[in-house]
């Protein structure tokens, strides 16, 4: 018996048949073409994720006017030359027994028509974008026909394409459908008015026979909508069970119910581990209470376990899994028993790199898997045409990731780490952050069920190394801690470096750094009943996190009640407190009964320059914070490069 007979159960949602119920969320990935077509790297994007189980792929807003994107690299499906892109995706998917449908969007007030193209955005009402704050027009009558007349067209191509159906998007309160349905941004007084329920779902309606009056009754519509929007001014959270209903009758043949609105860190949409796990089933679960068709739960529902529950206590017919299937491509079948079973699925740790990486680098990647996005530039062999004798120095999360992937392509890997236990600066961010536990303790069970042969204990001097006859050397020391010296700074209540095992004595605590770590201990010591203060010396606070992330580490601080200054100077510790100069102030004291001296973090190179010296023809390469400050995903992407080009 499958512990998840819930999830892997065959579904229906209209007249597709679903081989499971783990539906692909429709995520944004800018992985398209110049034009808005699916590209290579989108199709086999995808493809993984049906070869990994998934059931349902719901592809990432799809727009059916390109002139108004959403984002550059996003896709269209609103011109006639885009269907052949389209079919070519669908039947990758398809290849691998997984369905595939498209979710479909006009950008509204919110596309990008005015900067790219030099068209204007409609709305509902005079609105700013999210993204960029120029404000939309509000859309006339003749305008609303007109997009009604692009979903026709649009949703025919859909059909073209050989998709299995179509998603249709009204999540949010952005794009089209969606602003028309949220009262904080339609401030209309016509018929589409925000202050009815009648007024606000008009449009969708509209939408939805448009549809229908192109595809027929038997070509499946899945609707997104928040259940409940979380903001001030709008939509309450019996509102959608109120009008779902309605949307059946109008052709609806699945709810996907999310929860919350937009905004540039897509705040209320993509959640940090303090939302909580399952945060829209209780707004699935009205809506499924009183409709006839599927629901789809979405958010947060990384756990298996939990997904499972969901399912069985009939809170929803379906689950979407958007960020666990871009940490693990095979969570499904790996459910199923393939590959070593549910214990070997790789999980999402809310970490939200793959929101920071579409604003840094205008692509989705992830931190844990670094094949995400790189299915065709970072590949490995099946079993390597040359296998090589590899060392790797230093059991940190970089190393850990190099000796495994070496292993599993058929190299003989040897791991040394001084330490008695693996991990490196990965234990104690997993203890600051317990987030990062997940992945600390998956890595090091992969590494313990491989074929490398780890040596604890074992300092990688060029001796022990070279008796090794290594072909190849991965040097993942990590990078060294510099603690700022600061006049008293040998008071006994100082302590140099983070030590995640004992909490300071004493009731006020001043942490003094920038980086990640020293924002993360704060938490962990106010947590721990401490009065903290922040002081970073720095103009920007954790500046490897990206802003999603330090938007939310922000907040936590908030509300921990931690004290945060930036752009200060510490002139010196006395034995009461730390004297500082704020930011635009005067030199004055922070009472503290212990202080913290976090220090930075910078390459260390030194290990790489001794092995270079000592084993000349021999290749030794830098990976993780010992070549440069990069987190875990700057770790397992250093680690994959290598190994993909051994």
């Amino acid at each position: 018996m499958t512990p998840f007979p819930h999830l892997l159960a065959p579904g229906r949602i209209g007249t597709m048949t679903v081989r499971n119920r783990i539906v692909m969320s429709p995520m944004e990935t800018m992985y398209g073409t110049a034009e808005g077509h699916p590209s290579e790297r989108t199709v086999a994007h995808f493809a993984r994720r049906a070869e990994g189980g998934a059931g349902l792929i719901t592809v990432g807003a799809t727009g059916i006017d390109p002139q108004h994107p959403e984002t550059p690299g996003g896709l269209q499906i609103g011109t006639a030359d885009s269907v052949a892109a389209h079919r070519r995706l669908v039947e990758a998917v398809h290849a691998h027994g997984a369905r595939i449908q498209p979710q479909i969007v006009h950008a509204g007030p919110d596309g990008l028509g005015p900067e790219m193209f030099g068209v204007t955005s409609l709305g509902p009402s005079v609105i700013g974008s999210y993204l960029t704050g120029r404000p939309s027009a509000e859309a006339g009558k003749e305008q609303i026909a007109a997009i009604l007349d692009q979903y026709r067209a649009a949703v025919v191509r859909v059909r073209e394409a050989g998709y299995d159906g179509l998603e249709l998007h009204a999540a949010h309160g952005y794009m089209f459908l969606g602003s028309f349905l949220a009262p904080q941004r339609n401030r209309r007084g016509d018929r589409y008015r925000g202050s009815s329920m009648e007024g606000r779902i008009r449009v969708v309606l509209e939408a939805l026979a448009a549809i229908r009056g192109e595809v027929g009754t038997d070509f499946p519509i899945t609707l997104r909508i928040s259940g409940y929007e979380r903001v001030a001014g709008g939509r309450p959270i019996h509102d959608t069970a109120s009008m779902a209903p309605l949307l059946v009758q109008a052709g609806v043949d699945a709810f996907h119910v999310s929860g919350g609105v937009i905004d540039r860190l897509v705040t209320g949409m993509v959640n940090g581990a303090d939302s909580g796990p399952g945060l829209n089933v209780g707004a699935a679960a009205a809506v499924r209470e009183v409709v006839d068709v599927p629901v789809i739960a979405v958010g947060r529902l990384h756990d298996p376990g939990l997904a499972e529950q969901v399912l069985a206590d009939g809170r929803a017919d379906f689950v979407a899994m958007g960020r666990p299937l871009l940490a693990d491509p095979d969570l499904p079948r790996k459910l199923a028993g393939w590959g070593g079973g549910p214990d070997r699925v790789r999980h999402c740790i809310s970490c939200e790199n793959c929101i920071d990486t579409l604003e840094e680098k205008l692509a989705t990647e992830c931190a844990v898997n670094p094949f995400t996005g790189h299915d065709l530039d970072r590949v490995l062999p099946m079993v390597s045409d040359r296998p090589r004798r590899v060392v790797v120095v230093g059991g940190g999360p970089a190393g850990m990731e190099s000796a495994r992937l070496a292993a599993s392509v058929g190299h003989r890997v040897t791991l040394l780490e001084a330490s008695p236990r693996l991990g490196g600066a990965l234990v104690d961010a997993a203890a600051v952050h317990t987030g990062n536990k997940p992945y600390l303790d998956w890595i090091r069970a992969e590494v313990a069920g491989s074929a490398v042969e780890v040596r604890l204990g074992a300092a990688a001097d060029p001796a022990t190394v070279t008796a090794l006859s290594p072909d190849v050397v991965v040097v993942a020391t990590g990078g060294r801690v510099v603690v700022p010296r600061v006049t008293g700074d040998d008071l006994p209540h100082v302590r140099h470096g983070l030590d995640t095992t004992a909490i300071p004595e004493g009731r006020r605590v001043v942490v003094v750094g920038a980086r990640m770590a020293a924002v993360e201990w704060c938490e962990s010591l106010a947590r721990a009943g401490k009065l903290v203060a922040l002081l970073c010396p720095g103009e920007e606070i954790a500046p490897e996190f990206g802003p999603k992330r330090r938007a939310e580490h922000m907040d936590r601080l908030d509300r921990l009640g931690v004290t945060v200054h930036a752009g200060c100077s510490v002139e010196e510790i006395t034995a009461t407190g730390v004297r500082h100069t704020p930011a635009n102030g005067t030199t004055r004291e922070l009472p503290a009964d212990a202080v913290v001296l976090v220090g930075e973090v910078v390459a260390d190179r030194s290990v790489r320059d001794a092995l270079v010296a000592a084993l000349p023809g021999v290749d030794v390469h830098l990976v993780g914070d010992a070549d440069g400050l990069g987190l875990i995903r700057g770790a397992t992407a250093d680690a994959a490069t290598l190994v993909a080009s051994l």
